[in-house]
């Protein structure tokens, strides 16, 4: 390729770059700091009321339905028009009943503002305080200093929400039986809000498994923030949002609106980088300790402050933007923002890569390459189909018992069903995973030696094998890229695999070559686990770090398979690309 020729691509590229990244302009403030009422000392009383009047009252406990009957008088009589939504879950295999309290402030529109705080806590908790019960005291405050004032331009929906532990069972349910979702402007959640350390406030964009909040509504609050004075509003650096975006799986009630298409965003409190604040938040997390000595009137004062006065700048705007969620990377110093079509034209040139890989690894004519393909098909067949049974025998185990059935989420952080697996189900899982491999190499190995009588050159190299595996990874990269795009950081370092030689370890072979391919197949198994990277990373972050699960996060990661939390598609995507890998170090079946 000649220089010129060189410079033109070059020059494309970074025109490309430039034309995707768009600047966003910074919201106007539109409200009156003055007309501030938040009181963060009568929010500490509320709080203390609530969660010492209710201890306990996690999903499907008698103080939870007490709670619910509770919060909808306190809601009434501050003049809202309520309704106590109930329905039923399956939570540990048993029917559970959960109720929201929702409540309405009509309007001069009858176009929402939707406020969300869950009163549910997890079970390991005794008063739940900060979790949520901070959030909870700033919805009653903020429903009734909204319902003493004026009629609101647009209608305010304040919902007490059940079960936002168990995968906001709450706001989904909310969402998903709302008669007209398009009529919800803007959502919000309110949760983690009271601990005397936090120093400002962080937010959630995060749909629950798709889709990403708009920008507009985290620089709308930042801005609404600075007008209010006191605490700032810290935005997601682009690394967290390529993360969040990755790995969409929601921690706040805002995710179920997202993923409905409502533009939500969820308030919870910021913690200082500091490591000894770090492990005392961890420990209040889920822990009997959340009490209320662990609660500030200053902070809720602040933390209050900030989601009153986002609510008066929703209140003073004229149009709300529904087009610009994700994916996006948002550049904040710039104030410039990576999405659409552009972005997706990179995204597209990464799962390029795997196809290019594919016809790379096996030069030949199209004729021939399908004739290939099809002989080493069988071998990554073998593989990757019991990886996938495996995987669909975990739907037996809960049918049968073995495992437990949930709705959403398998239980909560710190529960012991978590801390505690079901040995059986692992025993017969790892069982069943060995004769399904035992099964599909024997039936590969028999294939094999049938093609090769019909058809000598029909055995597989590993260069078609390569080939074949890499055209695997290619589809299931394009998967990726439709239903969450950012997730493709996950196959980033399968390329790592493209090293991978396929040296032979079989019998028959001088002692120095054997000595050669013994070092080249460490080096291939290393290659192999290079390619799940961030796979382990996530893995040691969650399960090590911020769980303190360690390895029984396998468990909780196989509970996610049995319940379909992941679903049934992307177990056959996940199970297709670790197969594929496999199928480069592991040595195609044959006989003498």
């Amino acid at each position: 390729m000649s220089k010129n020729r060189i410079l033109i691509l070059i020059s494309l590229a970074f025109s490309l770059l430039a034309a995707a990244c768009a600047t966003v302009p910074e919201p106007a403030v539109g409200y009156d700091p003055a007309n501030l009422r938040f009181d963060g000392d009568k929010a500490f009383a509320m709080e203390g009321d609530f969660v010492t009047r209710f201890p306990s009252r996690h999903s499907g406990q008698p103080n939870n339905r007490l709670a619910a009957e509770w919060l909808r008088e306190q809601f009434e009589s501050f003049g809202l028009l309520c309704e106590l939504q109930e329905w039923q879950v399956i939570n540990y295999s048993v029917p559970v009943d959960l109720r929201n309290v929702a409540c309405t402030l009509p309007g001069e529109s009858p176009q929402q503002i939707l406020m969300v705080a869950h009163f549910d806590q997890a079970s390991t908790t005794v008063l739940g305080a900060d979790n949520d019960g901070s959030g909870i005291s700033i919805l009653l405050q903020l429903a009734e200093i909204f319902a003493a004032g004026s009629t609101p331009r647009y209608t305010l929906t304040f919902v007490a929400t059940d079960g936002e532990e168990y995968g906001m069972l709450g706001s989904y349910h909310y969402i998903h039986s709302h008669p007209y979702v398009e009529n919800i402007l803007v959502g919000m959640s309110i949760d983690n809000l009271g601990r005397p350390y936090y120093d400002g406030v962080s937010f959630e964009l995060i749909g629950q498994y798709r889709k990403y909040g708009p920008i507009w509504i985290g620089l709308a609050l930042r801005q609404a923030a600075d007008a209010a004075g006191g605490w700032t509003v810290n935005l997601r650096a682009p690394m967290d949002q390529l993360l969040d975006q990755a790995g969409p799986i929601s921690f706040m009630d805002q995710g179920p609106m997202v993923a409905a298409g409502v533009p939500a965003i969820g308030l919870t409190g910021h913690t200082p980088a500091d490591p000894e604040i770090a492990k005392l938040h961890y420990h209040l997390w889920h822990n009997p300790d959340d009490t209320m000595e662990y609660q500030s009137p200053e902070t809720l004062h602040q933390a209050g402050r900030v989601a009153e006065a986002f609510v008066r700048q929703l209140l003073s705007m004229d149009s709300f933007p529904r087009s610009d969620d994700g994916p996006y990377l948002y550049l904040d110093g710039s104030h410039q923002i990576l999405r659409g079509l552009p972005l997706y034209l990179i995204l597209t040139g990464f799962v390029a890569l795997f196809f290019v890989g594919s016809f790379a690894a096996l030069r030949a004519p199209w004729p021939k390459r399908v004739q290939t393909w099809r002989a080493a098909l069988p071998h990554l067949l073998s593989i990757w189909l019991p990886l996938l049974g495996s995987i669909m025998l975990t739907y037996v185990f809960v049918a049968v018992g073995l495992m437990d059935k949930y709705d959403t989420y398998p239980a909560t952080s710190k529960d012991p069903h978590i801390y505690n697996p079901r040995w059986p189900a692992i025993i017969l899982f790892l069982l069943g995973l060995a004769v399904f491999l035992y099964i599909g190499r024997r039936l590969s190995l028999r294939g094999g030696a049938s093609r090769r009588r019909g058809n000598p050159q029909a055995a597989a190299d590993h260069r078609a094998i390569k080939s074949l595996a890499f055209l695997v990874i290619g589809l299931v990269a394009v998967y990726v890229l439709l239903i969450s795009p950012f997730s493709l950081l996950f196959l980033a370092p399968t390329l790592f695999w493209y090293l991978i030689a396929g040296r032979s370890l079989r019998g028959g072979q001088p002692k120095g070559a054997r000595r050669s391919n013994l070092a080249g197949k460490a080096l291939d198994i290393v290659l192999f686990l290079l390619g799940g990277l961030v796979f382990y990373g996530l893995f040691y972050f969650f399960g090590f770090v911020i769980y303190d699960y360690h390895f029984k996060f396998a468990w909780f990661m196989l509970m996610m398979f049995s319940i379909q939390m992941t679903s049934f598609r992307t177990a056959i995507a996940i199970t297709a690309a670790v197969g594929a890998g496999l199928s480069l170090v592991v040595e195609p079946p044959h006989t003498k």
